[in-house]
């Protein structure tokens, strides 16, 4: 019998947090609830190039490559107004029960540092990504209503630093 493995999501294994003041992948990152299985995606983006031709030549004398943007989205099963208006770019009034989300009027810019940790344990770190997030009504049986993240992966500010790591960072 073959083994079989699983390279999910780790329960809670999405965080998400302020991008450092230096412009580096932040370091208080927290669980934005539950999020729905089966919803994760990161989709690279293929490199595109632009060929420029000589007059009467047949092959490009200069090509230049533009880099491909990495996005992906998540649905998120917990209503939290505050979590909501932090990835939409928000406000919220009231406390408590009582307390009331409201969207922003104009466009939103929300900047954040994502991680996912998958079931072995690998980091799956973006220390730059822009949010645009939504709440999805799905009224009917057989569905639930749910915040859908949408994020864009961005170069970070600060040097050095990548736009996207991967593995098993060492414990400091």
């Amino acid at each position: 019998m073959a083994t079989t493995y699983s390279h999910g999501l780790k329960v809670n294994g999405v965080l998400i947090g302020a991008i450092a003041n230096d412009g580096g992948a932040g370091t208080v990152l927290t669980s934005p609830g539950k999020v729905r299985e089966d919803t994760i995606n990161v989709n690279p983006a293929s490199n595109t190039d632009t060929e420029f031709f000589a007059q009467g030549d047949t092959s490009p004398v200069i090509i230049v490559t533009k880099k491909g943007v990495k996005e992906g989205q998540f649905d998120l099963l917990t209503f939290d107004p505050e979590v909501i208006a932090d990835l939409t770019g928000g406000t919220t009034t009231g406390t408590g029960v009582n307390m009331l989300y409201h969207e922003s009027t104009e466009p939103t810019d929300v900047r954040k540092t994502l991680k996912f940790i998958d079931s072995q344990g690998n980091e799956w770190l973006y220390p730059h990504v822009k949010l645009n997030a939504d709440l999805v009504g799905m009224f009917r049986t057989g569905d639930v209503n749910v915040v859908r993240v949408q994020f864009k992966v961005l170069a970070p500010t600060k040097a050095g630093v990548a736009s996207f790591t991967y593995g098993k960072p060492a414990v400091a």
